[in-house]
């Protein structure tokens, strides 16, 4: 067994002991990527996000999660915060 299927049996275990646990869940999408199944990490950051994790700098800045950057649902799930300025802050 490679490394690969020894991480997706640890994965599936984590899930099934905590499956609405965001960190797990993100951490999947991260594996998934990893693997090139871009499919299922969707599905695993589309549940992330669902349970909590909406951090979408985080998210926009993860390596790990690349393979997703630029995807229609992932863009919709986590879209770009406008950077703050000046403009845009308000004055008391």
């Amino acid at each position: 067994m490679g490394r690969s299927e020894d991480a997706l049996r640890e994965l599936s275990m984590a899930v099934t002991l905590r499956a609405n646990e965001a960190s797990i869940l993100c951490n999947s999408a991260c594996l998934y990527c990893s693997l090139g199944r871009k499919p299922e990490a969707l599905d695993a950051l589309r549940k992330a996000w669902e349970a909590g994790f909406r951090d979408s700098v985080w998210a926009r800045r993860d390596p790990d999660l690349s393979l997703l950057h630029g995807d229609p649902e992932f863009e919709r799930l986590y879209p770009e915060k406008p950077a703050v300025t000046h403009q845009n802050v308000a004055h008391s």
